[in-house]
């Protein structure tokens, strides 16, 4: 992806984070940030067996029963490629490094002030900052986008989630000029610890 569409991305994601606090923010004082580690399980759908990776970054939650909640990750992930482009890549092991942003909206269905169970629904940008593709004649997209759903329990200051992404991508083999169309499927268990309760 180049420069121009990049940053335009980038400033759609600032802007939706932006109008998440102004809303919620200013509409309770409830205010939480930490940092939350995990594992993830990643694959291309049809192309890639599923292998493990991992997710670690900084979290915010802004509200009381509704919150937003922007996060900034650091994903890897790991697949093995098959079937569709294995003739360029003879079962080879496909390893990504991403930025992540998720920007979620979320309720809490039980919420105590130590302990509480939520739900979260929004937006994930994925932006690819290294992978190991070069020399196999086949590219991924730049910016990866979707949505991400999960459920999560909040115990004293740690906030253990389960979610799952679904993103769009596309295979390009830069010999021939043909490109694929892939689902990518991520599954993220993190357990996380809140410096504001």
């Amino acid at each position: 992806m180049r420069n121009n569409q990049l940053k335009s991305v980038m400033a759609l994601v600032i802007s939706m984070l932006t109008v998440g606090v102004l809303t919620i923010g200013t509409a309770s004082a409830q205010f939480t940030i930490g940092i939350k580690a995990g594992a993830n399980a990643s694959n291309y759908s049809q192309v890639t067996d599923r292998k493990f990776g991992l997710e670690a970054g900084i979290f915010m939650r802004l509200g009381n029963g509704f919150f937003f909640q922007p996060e900034v990750n650091y994903s890897f992930k790991s697949s093995t490629i098959k079937d569709a482009i294995q003739e360029a890549t003879d079962n080879w092991q496909l390893k990504q490094h991403f930025i992540s942003v998720p920007a979620l909206m979320g309720y809490h269905f039980v919420n105590n002030d130590n302990f509480k169970f939520r739900l979260t629904l929004g937006p994930r940008f994925d932006f690819k900052i290294a992978d190991n593709l070069e020399g196999s004649g086949w590219q991924t997209n730049t910016v990866q986008w979707g949505g991400q759903v999960g459920a999560g329990i909040d115990f004293w200051r740690f906030a253990l989630d389960f979610s799952y992404c679904i993103s769009a991508d596309n295979f390009r083999n830069t010999d021939q000029g043909e490109s694929q169309r892939k689902a990518a499927n991520l599954f993220i268990l993190s357990l996380g610890f809140k410096f504001i309760k």
